[in-house]
């Protein structure tokens, strides 16, 4: 199995059976779930999360539209 999710300069973190940890070159982290079924393990990118800079705000994007919350 071999899985490509990462760009030049990025770092991976950490492992484990649901997710990988991934320190992009901008120092953000994006946490990438995996997800199974019949065609076997697979990355859900419907459910990745950034951790990035700011002031301390979750922001997610439903139908075109940026939800935040504080």
């Amino acid at each position: 199995m071999r899985i490509n999710i990462l760009k030049k300069g990025d770092s991976v973190l950490s492992v484990n059976e649901k997710f990988i940890a991934v320190r992009r070159s901008n120092g953000e982290v994006d946490l990438i779930p995996f997800t199974s079924d019949d065609m076997g393990l697979r990355i859900d990118s419907s459910r990745i999360v950034t951790i990035g800079y700011g002031n301390n705000t979750v922001s997610s994007k439903i139908n075109g539209v940026t939800i935040t919350n504080y």
